[in-house]
Formats: C-alpha cells, structure tokens, sequence
C-alpha cells in the first residue's frame, strides 16, 4: 500500500514538472504578442458580428421595400446607425448615443472614432437600396468619457476588452504602440501598456493555479496519511495538533501571498463585497477560514464523543464534580452561541448585501455562501452543545431536575439583564435557553450519530433553534443600519449645505448664462423683463427646487433692478451683502447662508454674470430659501456623481424640528404634533438608540437647542418571523445535504431504517413536496400578478399624463403655444405625476423634458426608443411598456402616442421612465414571499408534529406485538385481540394461532429437554467426579505401596496422603452440592417487581466488608423500574456478578465494584464493573460455558446458571473486557407497562 501511494506521488510531481515545462516552452513568450493577442481576438469577434448583423439587416430589408422602422429593427449585436447620402438619419438602435455624419469619409476605412462621448471601433459601409446610396455605421465602445461616474454608468476603458494598465488608443501606427490587427492582417488601431501597470500573464496564472493546487492536492495526500494514522493508532490529539499545523501554516501562506486574490479574478475573494480584517480580507477568505476551523472542531467532537474520552472522563469525576462539569458545558455552549451570533453579525456589518426576507428576490452566490458560512457556526455550536451535555451526563449520578434547577438558576438573571438592556439578545439566549433544557430532559445527544427518527427531529430541532438567532440577529443588524441611517439623515438635516442642490445649482447657472433669450431680453429695451423671470422659473429650475422659496432679480450693466425699478436694492448692496467668504459654496457665484428655520430656512444665493458677444450686460441674482424636504422627490439616478452618492442618503423618513423644545415643522404622514413627541426630547435613549412610539421608531440628532427627530414604520413582525422561516428551510436543506453526503460516505447497504423513520420521512415528504409546489406556484402567480398591476399603474399614470397634454399639443399645432409654454405643462404635470416626463415629436425627435439634465449631460439622446416608433407610429398601438438599459440601470419606460382629434395621425409620443421599477417589483415580491414562508414553516412544523404522533399511533400495534413475542416462552403465553379485522388483525391471528401450535409441541419439547438435560447432566457429574477420582486412585496404591513395604507406622509418611483423600473427598461433596443445587434450582417466577429495589437488596448484603469496596451510580429518572422475573434469581444472579468482581481483583489491590443503573429505550441495564486484570482473548468464548473456570477451584456452572436464568426471563447479559483494567458485565430486561387486554 505504501508502495502505491509512493509512486502515486512520484507520478503526479512528474506529471506536473512536464505540465510546467510544456507551457513554459509553448507559451508565447514575447511581451508584445501576449497583451494584444487578446485584445485582437475580441476584436476580430466584434467584427464578424458586425457582418453578421449587417447581413441580417440587409436579408430582412428588401431592395425593392421602403425603409421602416419595423423591417429595420433586428435582434442585433452592436449598435447600428443608418444615413442617407445626404446625412439624414434613416433608423437608429442605439438611443443612449449618436454618431455624427461628419465621421463618414468615403475616402477612408475608418475603424476608430472619437468624439467628446468616447472612443468607439466602427464599421462604415455603404450600401444601395432602390437606386439611392446609404451609409450605415457599427459602433462598438473602446473607451467612456463622462463628466460623471456612478455605479450605474462607468467610465474609462471598457473592461470587457482591455486588461487593466492600457493607457491611450490611437487610430494610426505609431512607434511603440501595439497594433490591433483583423483576421485578415489588416491594421485596426493600436494601443500602449504602461510598462509599471501591465497585467499577469493569463497563461502564468493558469500555470500558477495548476501548481498551487497540485501542491495544495500533494500536501493533503501525504499528512491526510499521517493524521489517519495517528488516528488509528489512538493518538487522536497528536493527530488533531498536526492537522491544526498544516491547515494554519496553508491558510497563512495564502494570505501572505494574498492567494489568490491578487493572481486570479475571482469575485468571491474580492475585498469590495466583504472585507472584517487582515485575516479575513473577502467573503472568500472567510469561507476558507470557517471551513478549516469547522475541520478541527469537527476532530475535537469525534475525540470528545469517542468512548476513550469518556471513560477518560468518567475516572476523573466525582459525584460532587457532576455539577461543576454542567457549568463548564453551560459556560462553553454559552460562548459558541456568542461565537455563532457574532459571525452572522460580522458577515452583515462588512459586507455589502443583507440575509433576509428582503433580499431574497435578489439571491447570488454571495449570499449562499454566507448562508452556508452561517450554518457552519450554528451546526458547531449546536454539536457542541449536545455532545457536552452528553459528557456530563455519562455514568454520571446528576439527575435531570438537578441539572435544569442549576441552568434556571444561571438563566434568570442573565435574561432579566437583557430584556432591560436588549430585547433582541435576550430572545436569543431564550432560544439557548430552550436549547439547553430540551437537549436535557428528552436526552437528545442519543441521536446524533444514528440514522433514524429521532435524528430527523432532533436535527430540525437544532435548525429551528439557529434559524431563531440568526433571525433575531438580522433583526439587530437591520436595526443597527436602520438607526445610522436616521442619525445620518439627521445629521444632513442639520448640516448647512444642500449638497444635491448645490450640484443641479451649478447646472442650472451654466444654462441660464447660455440662454440666448435672456440675453436678448436684458439688452431689447422693447421686451417685458417679467418674461425672464418666467422663464428660469418653468424652464431652467428642476421639481427638486419645489422645496425652495425663489426669488429672482435681473440686474442691468449698471446694477440696477430691470424686473422692479421701484427698488432701490442694487447690485452692490446685495454683493455688499452676501458675496463673502464665509458664505462661499464649491459652485462659482453661489453663496450659502445657514438659518435654520422653517419661516427663514438656509438660503442659497447665485450672481450669474450675463455676457453677450463677450460684452457684459448685466447680472441674474437668484435667493432660494429652503422650506422642507420631501422624502420622495424624484431625481435622476444616472445623474447623481460618485461623491455626491457618498453623502447621500436615500432613505425615505419622515421628520421634525424642535428647536427648544416647539415643533417647528414636520414632514411626512407620521403626525409629530398629536404624537407629544416634544415631551421624550429630554429622554437620552431617543438619541442612543431611539424610542417606540405611534407604530413608528424615533431617533433624534441633536446640536445646541436644534432637535431633528427622524421616523419611520416598525419592521412588521412577520418580517422578522419570515427571516426565521427563511434560515430554518436554508438550515433545514444544508442539513439534509449533510446527511445525505454522511450516508454515502458509508456503505449504502450499512443503512438501516426502522420502521417509524420510514413512515416520519413517507409522511414529511408527502406533505413537504405538494406545499413547496403550491408555494413556488403562488410565488409565481402573485409575481406576475404584481408585475402586472404595476405595469398597469404605469400604464394608467403615462395616460394620465396624455391625456393633460393632448390639449396643449392641439394648442402647439395651431400656433396658440409656444415651446416654453409647454414645458411649463410639462413641469407641472411632472410634480403633480412625481415623475419624469419626456416629449417627443412624431419622427421620435425631443421636443421637451421634465428632467433636461439627462440630455444635457449626454446620458441620453433627442432621439426616441426606435421600438416606440415601431409600436406606435408603425404599429398604431396607443401605448407600450419597454424594458431599457442605460449603462447597469435597468428600468421600465411607458410611451404613449398622442393623437389628432380624428385619431389618425400621432402628432407627438410621451415617454415617462419608471427608474425604481425593479426595486418597487422586488418590494412586492419580498412581501408576498414572506406571508407565504411564514405559512409554510407554520404548517411543515405543524404536520412534522403530527406525522410524529401519527407514526407512532400507527407503529403501536407493532410495538405491543413486539412487547408480547419478547415474553413469549414456553409458559404463561397469552393470546392477544385486535378489534378490527385489518392487517394487523391478521397478524394478530396468526399469532395467536402460533401459541396454539407452542402449546401443542411444548410437551413433546420438555421430555426431549429432559432426556438431554439429563444425559448432559451425567456426562458432567461423571467428568466432574472422575477428575479427582485419579489422584484419590494414586494416593491409596502409594499407601498400598507403603504397607507393603511397612512403613505405615511412620506418621510422618501417612499423613500427607491421608490430607490428600480428605481433600478429593471434599472436593467430591462441593461437586455433589453444586449439581445437587442445579438439580434442586426451582422453577423462575414470572412476577411483576421492581429490578431497582431488587438491586439494592442484593448491594446491602456487600455493605460492611472492609477490604473491598463497591460505589452504586442510580442514573435512572424513574422512581421503580417494573420487570417480570423471578426476584430471588435476580438476587443471586448480582450477588454472584459482584462476588466474581471481587474474587478477579489481584491479592495486592484493592477490590472496587463500580454498579450502574441505567434505562436505555425502554430497558433496564445494569453494569458490574470490576477493576481486575481482564479476561485474555482466549478465553472470552467460553466465560458461559458450564464447567469452566479461570479459578483454581470452583465447578464452573455460576455464570452458566446465570446465563441459564438471565434468558430464561427474557433478558440478555453479556460482558465487555479489557486485560488489565478490568471486566464489565452487563444485565438487561425489558421494562413492562400494564396494558389493558380487551
């Protein structure tokens, strides 16, 4: 065997050293080759499936058809653009970005095209349909150039072609670039690396992979053979130490080396999803780590559950130590379950997903593997805990009700401290609590490492009980986040700076100072001035500004005030006033003053300097004062900058102001002024961790005499029940995946199921499958029947929205309107809707916005979803729900087509985008799946309860059969009755009938047992008899020698023989006694008695010897344990077990008799244990064989007789060695109820 496994070792670090070297000769090692050769290949993808979709466009587009928005649009790779000769825009796909036609040079076979949007690889081609030319032009992004990044719009290089370290793409070969070549050869663009950033060679990672874990592999065969050899060997903490060595040395190379995060690309091990310290750098780290500590734990549980721990344990216990062994256990359960909640918390507190009901529409790996990381520490702690319990428990006189007075007593006051200081720990360490006396009083550690019914139960037990702290935990963490983010949103309520305002004010100033009309007005003496004011008030300011009061004032060359010659506040006077630095933003020309009132809230003030033709003309002065911020305001997502993300909060709360103590104002549907909230200002808890109040939770933010109190609604509680639900099925499926893999670790056939468990498992399967197929069926349906109400929502706002505008188009059309007269309608119709809204003309071109800050900042186009114009103008439909993609935002968008008075011609399109569509879907999701978890949980614990009494009503009979066929002998044999003629009837029958046919032959079996008792009988008197018959033989022909030789009257000579045949003579008389005692045993007793008082009796007899010493463990519950049998046998059957105790002791030891009581599944065991030297090997078959003995004297029939008794009254006995520490011998007998026969 190790001859195999040398060369198996041999052969794979062969193997490997070939691996390496052949991809080191064969990789390509020139630098140059090894960066471009990959960006070439994606390339060269790229433009086969430009042909691919240039084909299919040109075999679905006929030549002699007109062109179409319908035939036009294909199921494409890439982005398409159609001209005309004359550079009119035939057909779009692509509505998030245009090409110019000035990019077409016919001259030219322009691969790269760059303009302020980005870099893009293209193909330009032209193409001729009914005598006209056309060009079309492919775009595929190289590079993002965005004033702006978040994470929903990315800028730079585009990672899904270039590595990282690529610093600059040029449409022409220069000298040392890298060129970028087409399949055919051709020169595309090149590229420059900077040499200090340029990446790993993907080739040496694979390398290095196959080395690492080729390593990792060769490691784990050599010390798996020497940790299981010490195992076997019995040196298991020689064995756990050196698989702690290897394990830790593994894990501390890899993080030294940061392996693999920094040679391989894996998610899993990237420190921006999860990252708690050094040694848990990712979410990756911790997997491994928790593993390999779940190894160890796992070998300390085998060694603590092993039966050399135990009797190890068992010689250095007392009866007075019992209890201190429990408050060990207690104390190291306690600290698991402390481990196991601080590991769900670390998981939530660094990480940047959540594990509840709420997210689960939104279920990735990550979260499974931290659901999996989360079951590992339950199932330790939960293993722990049973197999501690066990340790104190064994052999041990500690009794259940003294173990649970002792647990009550360390539990009360540990739950009264928390329920005062955390309600949450508190419903925790009851669930321990539980835990902990359950695991006592039904003795749940017996089923652990057996496969039956009680194992299921007792597994879903402890998955019940982790599910309820994890529960309870992600309750604490949500409230956690949930109170920072009030205090933050607080915080900003109380920060001076509108950071969000500041930013859209710095946009609203560049347009204002662009607008060619207000130019025009300031300068035209003829023009109404008021039509300024108008203006920046419907156009230039966005529905985020409706919480501002503005005024706005235009200045001429002179300073002075053209909207109000009857004031006289110049200018100069407001400069004089506000232009300070102390007031200074980070936005040119706006000034911010902090007041901090509802009537005279913070204020921010704009002097845009107005030039026209470089000349300056005069000065828009814009005061906005703050009144209120609406929680829900709409704003544009892809809009919103990286940094100003970070110091926003997008939680919806409703708040208030105290400022000393009054109400100032509040927001929100929560009602501050008849709650009395003024009244808990004073309370320090509402600022620690908040207050319960009205079904909503409070938290204030304090600064001087300014209290900012944010609310919001109390997590349901079937939110917090629909969390337990969620981790007991997650529980519930890696158990049943760990004992499945346990099985089939083991041989199949080694699998054995009783009965019972079969009908549990049959029961729970029938119910579990059917509700878990009308549960993901329900799912299903109310998903799509929620999707569907809320696009019909959307549907219903968007024709809402029409219907307002379809007037105001009719008014455009004939002449009545102006453009700016529109959006006004727009921008009402936009607050009044809380939504965004988009006009565009019937050839799908933007006539107005709601949100311009979209379109100026070039996120999207003036140009409609091409499949709007498919839907509407060509298809004639009135409205449509499109899902769309800008960047990662996925979001719906409903058009609707406005029509003429005849309905025949669509005159203009609305387009209103629905960015939370996805997060309002998941809500609902999350919602309808936490009702129907909490269900499911309810009645699958429900049905496990009465599956569990269903089995065993329906196994009774059986076991009743069984109770009656172990008592079954040859005497006092009942017949049984069954009142119903089912099968059980029938084997009730056929039992019955059985004891007939007993009956019948037990006459002819007792005189066959006799003739045999008999010749067996006398075969073992006469070999009893003839063994000292011989030395009695020789001792008289020595004597007959003697006289003859006349010696006899030496006295001398005569008395040794003569001591001799006294002695075979006596030896005789014990044989005759011992047989006549066989002979004269009387017939056992069937009675009904109390084995314990039995017990006892017999131990009183053994009280006051002084050399040897007998200790007596009752490890019973039970007051009497009822057996049939005869009380007299019993008695000398014990009294014979502890004499042979006593007389296997060596001379120079003292003789210690251990007795134990124990009920173990209905029957009642009793050990002798002795502390002699053992019985060898050899002699272990014949210990209950009549006439042997290992003494010197003594006829061998003790252990037979008690053999003979022991199963004559339906018991069993057998013994357990070990040479030199001593033997066990074992008694068992069934324990018996009254059962009333009908």
């Amino acid at each position: 065997m190790r001859n195999t496994r040398t060369i198996l070792l041999f052969v794979t670090l062969i193997s490997l050293g070939v691996l390496l070297a052949v991809n080191f000769f064969l990789t390509e090692r020139d630098e140059e080759q090894r960066l471009i050769k990959p960006i070439s290949k994606e390339i060269q993808r790229i433009d086969g499936e430009f042909d691919a979709d240039f084909l299919q466009l040109l075999l679905k587009n006929r030549p002699e058809e007109e062109f179409s928005f319908t035939n036009l649009t294909i199921d494409s790779f890439h982005s398409y653009y159609l001209f005309s000769e004359s550079g009119k825009l035939i057909y779009w796909s692509d509505f998030s970005f245009m090409p110019d036609f000035d990019w077409i040079n016919p001259k030219a076979n322009q691969r790269i095209m760059e303009d302020k949007r980005g870099i893009f690889f293209s193909k330009v081609r032209r193409f001729s349909r009914n005598n006209q030319g056309y060009w079309i032009i492919q775009l595929y992004p190289l590079y993002f150039k965005r004033d702006f990044q978040n994470q929903y719009l990315e800028s730079g290089f585009n990672s899904e072609i270039f590595p990282s370290g690529l610093k600059s793409i040029s449409a022409i070969q220069e000298e040392g670039l890298l060129d970028v070549k087409g399949s055919k050869g051709e020169f595309l663009f090149s590229v420059y690396f900077d040499p200090d950033q340029i990446p790993t060679e993907p080739s040496s990672r694979f390398a290095l992979m196959i080395f690492f874990f080729s390593l990792f592999f060769l490691v784990l065969l050599v010390t798996r053979n020497l940790i299981l050899g010490l195992w076997r060997k019995g040196k298991q903490v020689k064995a756990f130490i050196a698989a702690s060595a290897v394990l830790v040395t593994i894990r501390a190379l890899m993080l030294a080396f940061r392996f693999p995060k920094d040679y391989f690309d894996y998610k899993l091990f990237d420190p921006s999803g999860y990252a708690s310290s050094w040694i848990n750098p990712s979410l990756g780290d911790l997997f491994l780590n928790i593993t390999c500590l779940a190894v160890l734990l796992a070998m300390v549980l085998r060694i603590i559950a092993s039966n050399d721990f135990k009797n190890w344990l068992e010689k250095r216990k007392i009866k007075k130590d019992s209890r201190l062994f429990l408050i060990i256990a207690y104390l190291f359960s306690t600290l698991f379950l402390v481990l196991f909640y601080a590991l769900y918390i670390d998981i939530l507190s660094n990480s940047q997903w959540d594990l509840n009901i709420l997210s689960l529409p939104s279920l990735d790996w990550f979260k499974v593997v931290s659901l999996s990381i989360v079951f590992l520490g339950g199932a330790g702690y939960f293993l722990f805990t049973v197999l501690a319990l066990e340790l104190v428990f064994y052999n041990s006189p500690l009794n259940k009700s003294k173990a649970l007075y002792i647990i009550i007593y360390f539990s009360v006051p540990i739950v009264a401290v928390l329920a005062y200081f955390n309600w949450i720990l508190m419903v925790a360490y009851l669930a321990h609590f539980i835990f902990l006396v359950a695991v006592i009083n039904f003795n749940l550690y017996r089923y652990i490492f057996t496969i039956g019914l009680n194992t299921f139960l007792t597994f879903f037990f402890g998955c019940l009980i982790a599910a309820i702290i994890t529960g309870v935990a992600s309750h604490q963490v949500y409230l956690d986040r949930n109170f920072k983010s009030k205090a933050s949103f607080g915080t900003e309520m109380l920060v001076e700076n509108d950071i969000l305002a500041e930013f859209f004010l710095s946009d609203i100033i560049e347009r204002i100072s662009q607008d060619i009309f207000i130019k025009n007005s300031m300068t035209d003496l003829l023009m109404r001035k008021e039509l300024i004011e108008q203006k920046i008030r419907k156009i230039h300011m966005i529905n985020y500004f409706d919480q501002y009061v503005l005024k706005v004032k235009v200045f001429n060359y002179f300073g002075e005030n053209l909207l109000d010659r009857n004031n006289s506040n110049t200018l100069q006077e407001n400069e004089i006033q506000f232009v300070k630095s102390d007031f200074a933003t980070s936005v040119k020309d706006l000034y911010f003053i902090h007041k901090g009132t509802e009537g005279d809230g913070n204020q921010y003030f704009a002097f845009i300097p107005m030039y026209k033709d470089d000349v300056f003309i005069g000065t828009v002065f814009l005061e906005l004062r703050q009144l209120r911020i609406v929680p829900g305001s709409v704003f544009p997502k892809l809009l919103i900058d990286e940094k100003y993300m970070a110091g926003m909060n997008d939680k919806k709360f409703d708040y208030a102001v105290y400022e000393e103590g009054e109400l100032k104002y509040g927001v929100g549907l929560f009602n501050y002024r008849a709650a009395g909230i003024e009244k808990l200002l004073d309370q320090s808890i509402l600022f620690s961790s908040g207050i319960y109040k009205g079904k909503f939770h409070h938290v204030g933010v304090k600064e001087q005499d300014k209290v900012v109190v944010v609310s919001s609604p109390v997590y349901p509680i079937y939110y917090i029940l629909a969390d337990i639900s969620l981790f007991f099925l997650g529980f519930i499926i890696f158990t049943l995946g760990a004992l499945i893999i346990g099985a089939f670790s083991k041989k199949i056939e080694s699998l054995r199921f009783n009965y019972a468990t079969k009908l549990q498992l049959y029961l729970n399967f029938a119910f579990f499958f059917p509700i878990l197929i009308i549960s993901i069926i329900i799912v299903g349906l109310f998903t799509s029947s929620y999707q569907e109400e809320l696009h019909r929502q959307y549907l219903q706002k968007t024709s809402l929205v029409t219907d307002n505008l379809s007037p105001v188009i009719e008014k455009r059309n004939s002449g009545l309107l102006e453009k700016d007269e529109i959006l006004e309608t727009i921008n009402n119709l936009s607050g009044n809707a809380n939504t965004d809204i988009n006009l565009y003309n019937n050839e799908g071109i933007l006539v107005s916005t709601s949100q311009p800050n979209i379109f100026d900042k070039k996120v999207l186009t003036n140009y409609i979803n091409p499949n709007a114009i498919v839907e509407l103008v060509e298809g004639q439909n009135n409205l449509v729900l499109l899902e769309e993609k800008i960047g990662n935002l996925t979001f719906k968008s409903v058009y609707s087509a406005i029509r003429s008075k005849d309905g025949q011609e669509v005159q203009a399109i609305v387009a209103i985008p629905f960015f939370e569509s996805e997060t309002e879907l998941d809500l609902l999701i999350a919602d309808v799946l936490s009702n129907i978890i909490n269900i499911f949980v309810l009645v699958f614990v429900v049905f496990l309860f009465i599956s569990y009494f269903v089995s065993r009503n329906l196994t009774f009979p059986f076991k009743l059969l069984t109770q009656k066929l172990k008592v079954t002998g040859l005497d006092n044999n009942e017949p049984m009755f069954w009142p119903t003629h089912d099968e059980i009837g029938l084997l009730v029958n056929e039992y019955n009938n059985m004891l007939f046919k007993l009956e019948a032959s037990k006459k002819d079996l007792a005189s066959s047992e006799k003739e045999s008792a008999w010749r067996e009988m006398a075969k073992q008197v006469a070999h009893e008899i003839k063994n000292p018959l011989t030395p009695m033989k020789l001792t008289l022909q020595h004597l007959l020698r003697l006289q003859s030789e006349g010696k006899l009257d030496d006295p001398k000579k005569l008395k040794q023989p003569l001591e001799t045949l006294i002695h075979q003579v006596d030896t005789l008389s014990d044989i005759a006694t011992s047989f006549s005692s066989f002979a004269k045993m009387p017939k056992p007793k069937k009675e009904l008695m109390d084995f314990k008082q039995v017990v006892l009796g017999t131990l009183e007899l053994f009280k006051n010897r002084e050399n040897e010493k007998i200790i007596f463990g009752d490890l019973t519950e039970e007051g009497n344990l009822p057996v049939m049998g005869d009380k007299q046998l019993f008695g000398r059957i014990i009294a014979n077990l502890i004499i042979n105790g006593f007389q296997a002791t060596e001379p120079h030891k003292k003789s210690v008799i251990l007795v134990f009581l124990r009920v173990i599944e209905d029957q009642v065991v009793l050990e002798i244990k002795d502390n002699g030297k053992g019985i060898p090997v050899e002699l272990r078959n014949k210990i209950f064989m009549p006439n042997f003995s290992t003494k010197s004297e003594g006829s061998g029939l003790g252990l037979a007789i008690a053999k003979r008794g022991v199963e004559t009254e339906g018991g069993k006995i057998w013994f357990e060695t070990e040479e030199g520490k001593g033997t066990s011998f074992f008694l068992s007998f069934n324990l018996v109820e009254e059962i009333p026969v009908q």
